[in-house]
């Protein structure tokens, strides 16, 4: 780890460098859910998301080792993975603690997983493998069921939220 630090400082690299260049490929923006121990629903806004596999099925998403999700992700729970539509740019940002709604969002239940409802598309999956990734954690997750609404258009982030307009 240390040669690995010393390393980036003599290229220059720093984590203001990494999240600028980070910022400069567009992702689409998600909401990360699980039930927490007290049966609350628990979410996180995630743009680190992709899909891994068809067969079987596979998707992942990466969160901070200090996240407070972190603690409630265990292997073989369900979990929900929301993708936002450009209208809730808000609901990304209540689950990035940077406001809070009132009324909060609305999950349902999809096959034991909270996903938003009225999300562009969601994920129900449960947890395959955790993975140690440096300051992250890499969750790999099976997908159980899944939907779309593709009339929707999706929220983007590229060096801050962007919509999709027609030409």
């Amino acid at each position: 780890m240390y040669f690995y630090q010393k390393n980036m400082e003599k290229q220059g690299i720093n984590s203001k460098k990494l999240r600028t260049v980070a910022g400069c490929f567009a992702t689409g923006v998600s909401i990360v859910s699980v039930v927490n121990p007290a049966g609350e629903v628990h979410g996180m806004t995630a743009s680190s998301f992709l899909s891994v596999s068809l067969d079987p099925p596979l998707v992942l998403f990466s969160l901070m080792n200090q996240n407070q999700m972190a603690s409630y992700l265990k292997v073989g729970d369900p979990l929900g993975i929301s993708i936002l539509t450009q209208e809730m740019e808000g609901v990304s940002n209540h689950f990035a603690k940077m406001v809070t709604l009132n009324p909060p969002p609305t999950f349902v239940e999809k096959e034991a997983a909270p996903v938003l409802e009225d999300a562009h598309a969601w994920y129900a999956t449960t947890v395959e493998k955790l993975i140690p990734a440096g300051d992250h954690i890499l969750a790999l997750c099976k997908v159980i069921d899944l939907a779309a609404s593709p009339e929707k258009n999706p929220l983007i982030y590229y060096q801050g939220y962007k919509k999709i307009t027609s030409s």
